[in-house]
């Protein structure tokens, strides 16, 4: 009998020390992730076209996936369901600006744009001291009319320009002059169109016509002849005059005080002198920017540049652009696959500009990786601000070496969904597997293109359907309210079973905070683990299951009294009661898990979270009832002063305080006797 009580107060230690670690895990900082609907965040459902393969679908989520990633959001939800992608982001909208202390000394103009700091005064003075204004080439165009400075052109079409006086002059000597089909023609112009001419003399008498235009900046540079910048761009103006009134105005601003960005990740997006600036950067970073870059297909292509055509050009308003239109965008004779080998007419980003271009020459699918970077300039070149650096693919490599040699004098234009972000001319083979693309970028505009880049093109056009957004605010005090109504009904069930089971309520009580606890501590895992995320639906399944629990105390009571009032003692009925009773426990708990399984397999989103809470929480309920109900009633039936307590006892909650085998008196019969 010993040793059997002795594998009673076992089970119970191991019961107690399960209890004790996820308690453990509580107090170290692993929590339950909440969900959208009590974190708050924003929740979007995308549409594809009707009859979209399942693998098409499959690869847009783990695009989509990639590129919410790279905001540093909390842990995302995706969905696939048939044609249409649920995205849910919990935690969006708890982004937060911290103020953190720091001693700093910023260079500063009079509007407070913020150029340079350092961590001491006499630094910071050192450098504004140091600062001065210096000429900074803009641009090297080839030109036949130098006097054209604002526009310049080249044999009437926009002149080709370079970065600087040296590649200019290399674009200049590679210009020859070579015969065909009977005239003779100059080459390697940049030109859409090689000019030529009836005869040599001519054409070399253009070819002599062609010198150097510089156009330059005036810009701010410190020691090291590097410019001074900001967010805002590099401190250059077009006049000396105005890049010298700029210097005079700067001052040293100094600051104890930083504003940093952080996201509900818990990642630092960025630090500010001012709070206006840091708020512009936390909307930035919040749920409209997302939203647009989650759902865009951002299908970067390269295509050679067959003509150029500016407002004022006669044929202009008669060249159509290319599925210019939304209902044109939506045929699909406006898809990628149908426009990729064709002749097509792109506008440029400022919408003024269109340009004539070729097949399709590389696609995004070649880059390897994008970053966003801040080009500043240098002594010799004035900085181009912010541009997307890219490395491509083995493949790709190969293939863009192929076509800047094959285009080498030609303008190769980088089209992003339809828009010509740039068409630089290639000035001589790109071999080395890189390359950039710059087109007066915001900073946010870089970095939303690099993090498309990198998550590759969505594979199919998707269509935005609805987009919930959940405050912080709503979540706080749904949860709030679904605490309030869990310890409404948990008082009201103590009550219930403290007058009807007397001390056996205690260990119904224990029993159910034991779940609960080792029930958070799995989903609290399950969080840190898989990414799971408990939301409203997930506390319905844990309440549910809560009352599953209770069920299971109640079965065993009810069968323990049964025992009782068929003539057993209170300790001899436990294991009889527990043996049968135990068989309607499982048989329910399993028919509920197995109704949560097939409801967790066929549903979608939040139900999935329902099913999944009730059908763990229900089995957990098989663990608890085995290795803590069992043995803590067989001890408590052991102790006599415990069983015979004359209100709160176990005979008392058994309704057995009676004599034991007692028989009922029979009412007389009328007519009868006794």
């Amino acid at each position: 009998m010993k040793k059997k009580q002795r594998s009673f107060w076992v089970s119970l230690v191991l019961v107690g020390l399960l209890a004790l670690g996820a308690v453990t895990l509580f107090l170290t900082g692993t929590r339950p992730i909440l969900g959208l609907d009590l974190e708050g965040g924003v929740s979007v459902i995308l549409s594809a076209p009707e009859g979209t393969p399942e693998t098409v679908m499959n690869q847009a989520l783990e695009n989509i996936r990639n590129r919410i990633d790279a905001f540093g959001t909390a842990e995302p939800l995706l969905f696939v369901t048939g044609n249409t992608i649920e995205v849910q982001i919990p935690g969006l909208a708890r982004g937060t600006l911290e103020e953190r202390a720091k001693k700093q000394f910023c260079i500063a103009d009079d509007q407070g744009t913020t150029y340079s700091c350092s961590s001491t005064k006499d630094a910071a003075d050192a450098e504004l001291a140091a600062a001065s204004v210096q000429p900074v080439v803009s641009s090297v165009c080839l030109t036949d009319d130098p006097t054209n400075e604002q526009a310049p052109t080249l044999f009437g079409e926009p002149a080709p320009c370079a970065g600087t006086e040296k590649d200019a002059t290399a674009a200049l000597d590679a210009i020859t002059v070579k015969k065909q089909q009977g005239q003779f023609c100059l080459q390697n112009t940049g030109l859409a169109t090689e000019p030529c001419y009836p005869t040599q003399a001519k054409a070399e008498d253009a070819q002599s016509s062609i010198e150097t235009l510089t156009s330059q900046n005036f810009c701010i540079q410190t020691t090291g002849k590097q410019t001074l910048t900001s967010d805002l761009g590099a401190a250059c103006a077009q006049a000396e005059t105005d890049a010298q009134a700029l210097l005079d105005g700067m001052t040293i601003k100094s600051s104890d005080t930083q504003f940093c960005v952080v996201s509900s990740a818990g990642e630092n997006l960025g630090c500010y002198l001012d709070r206006p600036s840091a708020e512009a950067r936390l909307q930035e970073t919040g749920q409209e920017r997302l939203l647009q870059v989650i759902g865009e297909t951002a299908r970067l292509e390269q295509r050679e540049v067959l003509g150029v055509l500016q407002p004022t050009d006669p044929n202009y308003a008669s060249t159509p652009l290319t599925c210019a239109t939304p209902t044109e965008q939506a045929t699909e004779e406006c898809s990628f696959e149908a426009l990729k080998d064709q002749n097509v007419v792109f506008a440029a980003r400022d919408g003024g500009t269109h340009y004539q271009l070729g097949p399709v020459e590389i696609t995004g699918d070649a880059i390897d990786k994008a970053s966003a970077v801040y080009n500043a300039g240098s002594s010799t070149a004035v900085g181009q601000g912010w541009q997307i650096q890219f490395g491509l693919t083995g493949d790709g490599s190969g293939i863009f070496s192929d076509v800047t040699t094959r285009l080498q004098g030609r303008q190769l234009a980088i089209v992003v969904d339809d828009q010509v972000i740039s068409a630089p001319t290639v000035q001589s083979p790109i071999t080395n597997g890189s390359g950039v693309i710059t087109g007066s970028f915001t900073e946010a505009r870089a970095k939303d293109l690099a993090t498309q880049l990198n998550a590759g093109a969505l594979p199919v056009e998707l269509t935005t359907q609805q987009v919930l957004t959940v405050s912080p605010t709503l979540g706080d005090e749904s949860l709030q309210q679904g605490l309030v109504a869990a310890i409404a009904g948990l008082v009201l069930l103590f009550a219930y079973l403290l007058f009807y089971y007397r001390i056996l309520a205690v260990v119904a009580w224990v029993g159910m905070l034991i779940w609960a606890v080792l029930a958070l501590g799995l989903i609290a895992l399950a969080g840190k683990t898989i990414g799971y995320n408990l939301t409203l639906a997930g506390v319905a399944g844990l309440v549910i299951s809560l009352g599953v629990t209770a069920d299971s105390y109640i079965v065993f009571f009810e069968r323990l009294k049964d025992e009782v009032h068929a003539g057993r003692s209170p300790r001899a009925a436990v294991a009889p009661a527990f043996r049968r009773s135990f068989r309607t426990i499982v048989a329910a708990d399993l028919v509920t898990a197995i109704a949560a399984a097939v409801l967790y397999v066929t549903a979608i989103s939040s139900v999935r979270g329902f099913a999944l809470t009730l059908g763990v929480a229900t089995l957990l309920d098989l663990f608890v009832v085995y290795f803590f109900k069992r043995p803590a009633v067989s001890l408590l039936t052991r102790n006599e002063r415990l069983v015979n307590w004359r209100v709160m006892g176990v005979k008392a909650g058994l309704a057995a305080d009676r004599e034991v085998g007692a028989r009922d008196a029979m009412p007389a019969i009328a007519g009868g006797s006794e």
